[in-house]
This record gives structure tokens, C-alpha cells and sequence, in this order.
């Protein structure tokens, strides 16, 4: 769609460079080990483990050959199984919602109520959500086909729309409550058996909640001031702009089908939230907790002889303890009750099931390569990934959280130059600097948890900070479209944005001390 075209290679490529890479430096790298000595962990450098557990001293290296090179994506498809099931099912959902229509009616309905301030207001939201929740953003050219037109129809400039679009989505993409192509994916790569998608949920609602009121509040001061006076739109001057409007997409009808499609998408929404919110950590007066009041219907229908057998309810995981299976288990049910909703033929059910995994399968593809490279380097207590965790961690000796966070954001932020995949970033990453965040905090207040929580926080905002900038066939693409210069899309969106990340490194910075963690 795009005029530019980018010349950097494929996150496959660019991947799979990496992983020959690291089994390269398998050759120069020495192992080191962990040991647990009475509770307290520390690194033994230049060391392996024979086969009785015992500590070999000054061992060398562990070099990775040609067999080991092309294993690795394999054994690594193994370990992020579960996180690869989510996002293919999450793939299908989304296929199966284009198909019938019910997005695209769903935000013609709210078009017909709304205009102006709260209509800003509710589509930035919107496509938040989108973002946050399943990482909005290859599909954004599709919606702008609705979107664009539909804000200069009603005396805005094109870049209203786009901003809708693109800050809309990268606040979500920032925050990332549940993404699993982002928050999710960097849990995977981080394989830490105490982490789920529900470990620092509330620190990152609090973030969603206050990039978008900032957000939201300088895109309708933005919207208002074109509107009153076209010389302050940022597209002011250019002759050769596209509005599109000519070419307004037909909105579906909002039929009884296609609302309750919708109804099923925020019932996933709400389903996710209380599935990984961590109830467990709310202590009640009587000695239980909040989980216990919030799966009590759950806990209750269970009970009832055969109802509690039919439903199969006596083997749900608790709302709380949900992981990955879950996040694919309610997706996997939405597209079936979507189908029988909409009375989809089942050939063209299995169609555009298919057809939406399809689309993600890419990504489960750039996950299983980079999960390839953790298992080249080693893990949490072997290999040359706890030699760089040595190093590292000798560098940032006493580097207090707030430096920590901050740090983590800026060099996300310049990864994301050279790669755009977050699940790929999050698989070549996370190994090393999951390890550094347990060594770094494990004795603070926060604890290693808390450490692997701030950075995952930090790896989703700078990473998709830069997504937002940086000329990638889904920017290029979309401003094309309206034939908006990369240069002025730029200049608007850094202005948006800019704040946005300030903001969230500080909320970060602040958030042990504040009990967000």
C-alpha cells in the first residue's frame, strides 16, 4: 500500500540472525552457573554442573553447532506452545468478527450517537482497549477507511482520524493489561513459572487509565482547534490531500446478530480481567481473600449435582490463576458462540477460523525462533545467559528501580529501530534481562517479581513507543492512503506521544514506592 518501502529485512530473518548470534557466542562466552546456598542465590562464573549436580570450576565453553542452531526454533515452539495456542486463537476470534461484520457495525452504531468531544472521547478509547487487549495495529489501514472520512465529514482534519487510529492504539500498545503479543509474549520469553498475565495487572491498568486521559485530552484539543481554525491543522499548506471521503466505506447494518457478537467481545474483556487479576493479594478480615468472594458463583454452580458436572465448572481454573490456556480457552468459545450467533455454515466457519490463525501464524513463527535463542543460551541457572546476567548485573550494581525502568524504556526504544516484532524483541530479550531484574531486586522491597514486573512494563512502552514513529508498512501504509507526508505524520505524532511516554516512565519510576507493585 505504501509508497515507501522499507529495505530492513523480515522479523524472521532478523531473528534467526540473532539465534546464529548467540550460538556464536557460545564459542567465545564461558557457562556460569546458579547456586542456592542456604536461600541465598549467587553466580558461579566460568562453571557447568556434571551429571551429579556437582559444581565444575573454570569449565569453558558449551559450543553450539549446526544441529543445535536449527533445533533450537523447534524446542523453542515447544516452550512457548501455550503461548502460541493464545494468540492463533485469539487470530480465529478476530477472523470470525471481521467475517460477519460486527466490528465494523459495532463502530457505526456508536457513530450515530455520537459526535464531536465524546466521540473522540469513545473511539480513543475503543481502539485502547483494542490495543491493550489484543495489540491493535496491522489492522488500523482497514479501519481508517471508516474512520478518516468520518472526521472530516464532521469538520476535522484527516490526522484527527489518524490520531484516533495510531495514539489511540499505542496507548493501549503502551500499557498492554493482557496483550499476549506484547505483555504475554515477554512473560513466555521470560519462562518464570511465578509470572502470569495477571503479575502486575493493576500497575498496568493504572498506566492505560492515566496515558489515556492525557492522551484523550490533547487529541480533542487538537480536534477543537483545527475545527475552530483549518491553519492549525498540522496538514496546513499541502495541496495533495486525500480525504477519501468520496471513497466512504458502507458501514454494515447493526443487526440483533452483530450485538450480540459485540456483547460476546466485552464479555471476553471482562472474562480476561477477572481472570488475571490477582484477587489472591486482596487479604480479607475472616482470612480469605477477594478471590474466594469473586469465584464464589463459580465455586457455587460447581457444587450443583450434575450442573456443576455438565458444565465442567469443578475444573475451572479460578478467575485470578488464569494463564495463557485460559486467555485461549475464552477466545476458542467466543468464536463458537459468534458462529452459532450469527448461524454461520460450518464450512465457512472452519474457513475463516483457519483463516484468522492464519494470519497470526507469523507470530507464533518469530516466537518459537526467538524462544529458540533462550534455549541457546542457556536458562535462568545455567549457560552463557547467566555469564551476561553476571556482567550485567556487575554493571548495575545499586542502580535504584526508578533508574532501572527508565533505563529498560530507553533501550527498548532503540531496539525498536532495528526490529518491530515485540514478541521477537521479547524472545531475544527478556532471557537475559528477566534474570538481571531477579538479580537486581531480589533483596529490595519489590523482590524479583516485582523487578520482572517493571521491566516487562518498560520492554511494552518503549518498544511500542517506537512502533508508533518508526515508518513500518502499517504507518507507511495507512498515511498513504490520504496522502499524508511521513514528516508531518511524525511532527503530530511525537507531539501526541512524547508525553505519553514521560508520563508512563515516571508512573513507573514512582510505582514501588506508591504500592503499584
Amino acid at each position: 500500500m505504501g509508497k515507501k518501502k522499507s529495505n530492513m529485512l523480515s522479523a524472521y530473518t532478523i531473528v534467526f540472525i540473532f539465534l546464529i548470534i548467540t550460538a556464536a557466542l557460545t564459542w567465545f562466552v564461558p557457562t556460569s552457573v546458579v547456586v542456592n546456598n542456604d536461600g541465598i542465590k549467587e553466580v558461579i562464573y566460568n562453571a557447568s554442573l556434571d551429571a551429579n549436580g556437582e559444581i565444575i570450576r573454570n569449565a569453558g565453553f558449551n559450543p553450539a553447532g549446526i544441529w543445535d542452531v536449527i533445533m533450537a526454533p523447534i524446542t523453542g515452539f515447544e516452550k512457548s506452545s501455550q503461548v502460541g495456542a493464545a494468540i492463533l486463537l485469539a487470530g480465529s476470534f478476530l477472523g470470525i468478527m471481521n467475517y460477519v461484520g460486527a466490528l465494523d457495525a459495532g463502530i457505526g452504531q456508536l457513530l450515530k450517537k455520537h459526535t464531536g468531544t465524546s466521540l473522540i472521547a469513545l473511539l480513543m478509547f475503543v481502539f485502547a482497549v483494542f490495543g491493550t487487549v489484543f495489540g491493535l495495529w496491522e489492522e488500523i489501514p482497514a479501519f481508517s477507511i471508516v474512520i478518516v472520512p468520518l472526521f472530516v465529514l464532521a469538520g476535522y482534519d484527516i490526522m484527527t482520524g489518524l490520531g484516533v487510529l495510531f495514539v489511540g492504539a499505542t496507548i493501549g500498545n503502551m500499557a498492554s493489561i493482557v496483550n499476549p503479543f506484547s505483555t504475554g509474549a515477554a512473560i513466555g520469553a521470560i519462562n518464570n513459572p511465578d509470572l502470569s498475565l495477571g503479575s502486575g495487572i493493576f500497575l498496568r491498568i493504572v498506566i492505560f487509565v492515566v496515558l489515556y486521559l492525557i492522551g484523550t485530552i490533547m487529541m480533542i484539543k487538537y480536534a477543537n482547534d483545527v475545527k475552530k481554525d483549518k491553519t492549525k491543522s498540522i496538514l496546513n499548506g499541502l495541496s495533495d490531500i486525500n480525504s477519501s471521503v468520496h471513497e466512504e466505506k458502507q458501514l454494515p447494518e447493526f443487526t440483533k446478530a452483530r450485538f450480540w457478537s459485540i456483547v460476546v467481545f466485552i464479555v471476553i474483556i471482562i472474562a480476561l480481567i477477572l481472570g488475571y487479576m490477582p484477587w489472591y493479594q486482596i487479604k480479607l478480615g475472616d482470612g480469605k481473600t477477594l478471590q474466594d468472594i469473586v469465584n464464589a458463583p463459580i465455586y457455587f454452580i460447581s457444587n450443583i449435582p450434575f450442573i456443576g458436572n455438565l458444565t465442567g465448572l469443578k475444573h475451572m481454573t479460578p478467575f485470578g490463576d488464569w494463564y495463557f490456556g485460559e486467555f485461549a480457552f475464552v477466545f476458542l468459545l467466543g468464536s463458537i458462540l459468534i458462529g452459532f450467533i450469527n448461524k454461520m455454515p460450518e464450512k465457512d466457519f472452519v474457513r475463516e477460523f483457519a483463516n484468522g490463525a492464519k494470519d497470526l501464524l507469523g507470530v507464533v513463527l518469530v516466537l518459537a525462533v526467538a524462544n529458540g535463542i533462550s534455549v541457546l543460551m542457556g536458562s535462568k541457572t545455567y549457560g552463557i545467559s547467566v555469564t551476561f546476567v553476571y556482567w550485567i548485573q556487575n554493571a548495575l550494581q545499586g542502580i535504584p528501580a526508578w533508574a532501572f525502568s527508565i533505563a529498560v524504556i530507553l533501550a527498548y526504544m532503540g531496539i525498536g529501530l532495528f526490529l518491530q516484532s515485540t514478541s521477537g524483541v521479547a524472545g531475544i530479550t527478556m532471557p537475559i534481562l528477566g534474570a538481571v531484574a531477579i538479580a537486581l531486586f531480589s533483596t529490595s522491597k519489590i523482590g524479583a517479581i516485582g523487578g520482572q514486573i517493571l521491566l516487562i512494563s518498560a520492554f511494552t512502552m518503549g518498544i511500542n513507543f517506537m512502533s508508533a514513529v518508526y515508518p513500518s508498512a502499517t504507518v507507511m501504509g495507512t498515511i498513504s492512503l490520504y496522502n499524508v507526508p511521513y514528516d508531518r505524520y511524525l511532527k503530530f505524532t511525537l507531539r501526541m506521544i512524547l508525553p505519553l511516554i514521560i508520563v508512563g516512565a515516571f508512573i513507573l519510576s514512582i510505582s514501588q514506592y506508591i504500592g503499584l507493585i
